[in-house]
């Protein structure tokens, strides 16, 4: 083959290559700019960026059960760690969100967990410690969102990681909509 045929070719490669990895490269420095209130060009805050609303933490899952079966609603819990960007985006991109809109009040309880953190109340109300919680969920990957039930079941598949930056809001709306179902 000649030079001036592999030339192109190499460039081709460089091209798909740059592009199946631009998304999270962009999406990195979003996260980063939003760490700090700013956007990513550094103007104003982002529109999510509410002071002092969060995702509630999951401290006592014996209450929140109680309060699931009272209103029949099932728990977005997402698992994170301090640092992971994929765990910041879910967090602030969808799950935060969907606490600031209201619209998910009579949905279901959202609830996160630092992996960090060292206890909280099980469903029996005992103090245990997360690495415990963790292990009986498997969860080894983060981020890891699952949907529970009001007896702490677990109602459907859970989403680990952020394969597709793209889909994961349907993904959540689908994992969410078929928990309601089953609890219908």
């Amino acid at each position: 083959m000649s030079e001036r045929m592999f030339m192109p070719r190499i460039a081709a490669v460089v091209l798909v290559l740059f592009g199946l990895f631009a998304a999270p490269v962009v999406h990195a420095v979003e996260v980063a700019g939003s760490v700090h209130g700013s956007s990513p060009s550094g103007n104003a805050k982002r529109s999510n960026d509410a002071p002092g609303v969060a995702v509630p933490a999951l401290t006592d899952l014996q209450a929140d059960l109680a309060e699931m079966r009272q209103r029949r609603l099932p728990m977005i819990l997402l698992f994170h760690t301090h640092g992971c960007g994929y765990c910041h985006y879910v967090m602030e991109d969808h799950l935060r969100p969907m606490v600031l809109s209201g619209q998910y009040t009579n949905r279901a309880l959202i609830r996160q967990l630092d992996a960090g953190r060292v206890d909280l109340r099980d469903g029996d109300g005992r103090l245990v410690e997360v690495r415990d919680v963790l292990r009986r969920h498997a969860v080894r990957f983060f981020p890891t969102l699952l949907i529970l039930g009001p007896e702490g079941q677990v109602l459907t598949e859970p989403l680990v990681g952020v394969t597709n930056i793209d889909l994961y809001g349907s993904q959540l709306e689908s994992a969410l909509q078929k928990a309601e179902s089953r609890l219908r």
